[in-house]
């Protein structure tokens, strides 16, 4: 069984890797920034989520494996550990952690994801990405990669993002027609009121966690 900390460095390692060969790569026309529809504020805000949730779980007794995604300041868990308690008290941290509004919490009681489950749920996530840039244009309903975040654990496929109904059906059934997923868990903000704006495919890209 690995250590928490080693995990984590395998994740990173892994994650660096699939970036720089550009198989976790959405591509963009314009700064995430500025496409994105967070905030630019909400946007920052979740990006030391993801860093402050780890470094404040990392002390708790016991070995298990979290991870921690955070879309407009809603954070998801996901992960595996040996008992409850551990669970409980990572969802505790998490929960009253500043700037936080809400948890849905995945995280289940049994043996830790391996390094090559890692690595088959990031090339799941990859495969999603992917299809959904792919598709993007040729209907109606024009879906961005820029407005999606696509999470992988143990084959089962969590979906955030800012989107209305028509883009919601889009990305599940895109990530439900995916290779190698078991199951897809839609966390989505749904506002009717946002307009589907086809991407342009140039040559800015943005990671995908």
């Amino acid at each position: 069984m690995y250590p928490k900390s080693n995990y984590f460095l395998i994740s990173l390692i892994l994650s660096i890797t699939f970036f720089l060969s550009g198989c976790a790569a959405g591509v963009l026309g314009v700064p995430t920034s500025y496409s994105d529809r967070r905030t630019t504020e909400s946007q920052i805000t979740d990006e030391k989520l993801e860093w402050q949730t780890v470094l404040k779980t990392q002390d708790i007794a016991g070995e298990f494996r979290a991870n921690f995604v955070s879309y407009n300041q809603v954070v998801l868990i996901t992960g595996q550990s040996p008992n409850q308690k551990i669970i409980d008290k990572i969802l505790s941290i998490v929960t009253n952690m500043e700037n936080v509004k809400k948890v849905d919490n995945y995280m289940t009681v049994g043996p830790e994801n391996t390094v090559r489950g890692i690595t088959s749920d990031m090339a799941i996530t990859s495969n999603v990405v992917s299809r959904v840039f792919a598709e993007d244009g040729k209907d109606q309903t024009a879906l961005s990669i820029l407005h999606l975040k696509v999470f992988t654990e143990e084959g089962v496929v969590y979906l955030m993002g800012i989107l209305n109904q028509q883009e919601v059906d889009k990305a599940i059934s895109i990530a439900q027609s995916s290779r190698g997923v078991k199951k897809v868990v839609p966390l989505f903000e749904i506002v009717n009121s946002v307009k589907s704006n086809p991407a342009t495919k140039t040559v800015n890209t943005e990671e995908i966690n």
